[in-house]
């Protein structure tokens, strides 16, 4: 999570900026019933301090209908249904409307039978794969998220472009806690972060997070190509990666490494299709949901009881950063690039709605 300068960003109260993503998606012929789901995804994750998944990526859908390869109206339809296991199919249109509905059924036939996974093909951008974890822990589950997508990313050790960040997210139901929520691009980082440190200006990114285009490591944004992103602690992320290859692609039956599988045109570097399963546990199978919260409860506590290694002063478990962020933000506003209200205001005026704040 990056803090951002307060010299480049001005603070925008969330309700205003719903009311705005929500105009702009309507004008974009997002349905009414819509356009509400895919802008709380989008703000969900402004609050929570995941930027690279907020609000900045209304430039990328924006494209993506103008040019007519993402479809405003989504329909999902059923391909397969076998109680527990059923396939989906998202029809090329918004990724958030067919991973809600995934995940809301994954947690309705895990109610039923204990575990139920739910695959989807055909689908776009789902934004933050913890909004549909936390969706399912917020209703007594566990669950996990997984996600492929466009060739951008090569495999350990070499240079071609074969994968996408594949995501991965789970979410635990914690009791007086905030649940547990992990939500990880299998790389170092998100491409969507270098393109948004290019659009703060920032002078630098992390080590480790990308190579140029030769294949040499760089902290340069501007010189750090989004199809050499590197993956997490090496061979041991791509691991990671490679399973969630398997459960998004190879499982939904939708486009995977090489492999094109949609009615797209856009494949390769330019895929837009996506695949995506959601695997979702009933805890109360296990065990009384109450006892379990009880149980992640304590274990939360001794994590915080560790002692502190030299150079930190808090421990905390996967998400409570998020959760305090979200607080912070509902009370006193979304910082925002004052390069990304721009970019969003520009959008407005080719849509005919008005500037954010108005």
């Amino acid at each position: 999570m990056t803090t951002l300068d307060p010299a480049a960003t001005t603070v925008v109260d969330h309700t205003t900026l719903r009311t705005h993503l929500e105009r702009m998606l309507v004008a974009l012929g997002v349905p009414a019933d819509q356009a509400p789901v895919i802008t709380d995804n989008l703000v969900e994750a402004d609050l929570r301090g995941v930027d690279s998944h907020g609000s900045h990526l209304m430039a990328l859908y924006f494209g993506r209908v103008r040019s007519g390869h993402l479809r405003p109206d989504t329909h999902v339809t059923t391909l397969a249904d076998e109680g527990s296991t059923v396939r989906l199919d998202g029809g090329l249109g918004f990724g958030q409307i067919a991973g809600v509905a995934a995940v809301d059924l994954a947690v309705e036939r895990a109610h039923a039978h204990g575990v139920a996974t739910v695959s989807v093909r055909e689908l776009t951008h789902l934004g933050a794969l913890a909004y549909y974890t936390m969706r399912a822990s917020a209703q007594g589950c566990f669950a996990m998220a997984f996600q492929n997508g466009a060739m951008i990313v090569p495999p350990f050790g070499g240079t071609t472009s074969l994968f996408s960040t594949n995501p991965f997210s789970y979410a635990v139901p914690a009791g007086a806690h905030p649940d547990i929520v992990y939500d990880i691009a299998t790389t170092a980082a998100a491409g969507n972060k270098i393109l948004l440190a290019r659009k703060r200006g920032d002078a630098s990114i992390p080590e480790g997070w990308a190579n140029d285009e030769h294949g040499y490591p760089t902290t340069d944004p501007n010189a750090a190509s989004i199809s050499q992103l590197q993956w997490f602690g090496g061979h041991k992320g791509f691991g990671i990666g490679l399973l969630v290859e398997i459960m998004a692609g190879l499982l939904a039956d939708s486009s995977f490494g090489a492999t094109e599988q949609s009615d797209s045109e856009l494949i390769g570097w330019d895929r837009i299709a996506k695949g995506a399963s959601f695997v979702v546990l009933d805890v109360a199978r296990f065990l009384p949901v109450d006892r379990f919260r009880a149980h992640v409860d304590r274990l939360i506590d001794d994590v915080h009881a560790s002692e502190l290694a030299p150079g930190h002063d808090r421990v905390m478990v996967p998400g409570e950063l998020e959760a305090q962020r979200r607080e912070e933000r509902l009370a006193h506003g979304i910082p925002l690039p004052r390069a990304l209200i721009d970019e969003l205001d520009e959008m407005a005026a080719a849509l005919e709605c008005p500037p954010l704040g108005h």
